[in-house]
């Protein structure tokens, strides 16, 4: 009788093969894609910073009453503010509180990470290639630094899917809460929580990807680092397994 297990291994076998196969056919013709597949990862990656702040303007009609941050501190005012014609005094005429429409808020806040989304992918896909290829070169690979890159940039580009469900995760969460604080604070807290509500579906999609990126990663090693599929699973699994316990947190 076959083993239950039987399918599964051969179909896990024949997409590792594939991963392997497509990586030989890339070695041919070069690394010249690895470069375009990073910056397609990192201008993706800015884009979702930006949708992820219009998701917060789109989702969040609120607004809620907050110091002003154009008028100077009191004891300012008190020191200067008679001034005629300073630019302080002028300052000092601008009332103490203000309304602000919290999604706009969130959105300009929102966006002024994009640059560390232009900077942090690259660095990420830096950091990954070199420790993978200190595993591989650790459990006797081969392949060269370049090759380690290469790897790690189709790695990443695996998270083009979970960075669209996760997106689209947040919009849910956010488009079914209704925000009910008369605070930043109170309502900061019922958008985490609306968050924390789409934790299961979040980590469902980072698993898959996660195990995408395995198989992917294995592939390549077996293909430019000489690797045995029993070494390269391994060397992949403890990424894997990083990766998982990093998105569960």
């Amino acid at each position: 009788m076959p083993s239950p297990l039987a399918l599964p291994a051969r179909l896990v076998g024949g997409l590792l093969d594939r991963s392997r196969a497509g990586f030989r056919q890339l070695d041919t013709g070069g690394h010249a894609l690895t470069v375009g597949v990073v910056v397609l990862v990192t201008v993706a990656t800015a884009v979702g910073v930006v949708a992820l702040g219009a998701a917060f303007d789109a989702t969040i009609d609120r607004e809620v009453t907050v110091d002003n941050p154009d008028r100077p501190p009191e004891a300012t005012c008190e020191a200067f503010g008679e001034d005629d014609g300073s630019l302080v005094a002028e300052r000092c005429d601008e009332p103490e509180r203000v309304d602000v429409d919290v999604g706009e808020e969130l959105r300009s806040a929102a966006d002024g990470y994009v640059g560390y989304a232009l900077i942090g992918v690259p660095i990420w896909w830096a950091v990954f290639a070199l420790a993978l290829h200190g595993g591989a070169r650790l459990a006797g690979g081969s392949g060269s630094v370049g090759d380690s890159f290469a790897i790690a940039a189709w790695a990443i580009a695996a998270e083009l899917p979970r960075l669209v469900a996760g997106l689209a995760a947040i919009w849910y969460g956010l488009a079914t809460t209704t925000v009910q604080g008369t605070t930043m604070e109170a309502i900061a807290n019922e958008l985490v929580a609306a968050i924390s509500a789409m934790q299961g579906p979040l980590l469902a999609a980072s698993a898959v990807v996660i195990a995408v990126q395995w198989v992917v990663v294995v592939g390549g090693l077996e293909a430019y680092h000489d690797l045995d599929r029993g070494v390269a699973g391994a060397v992949a699994g403890g990424f894997a397994v990083l990766g998982f316990l990093i998105a569960a947190v």
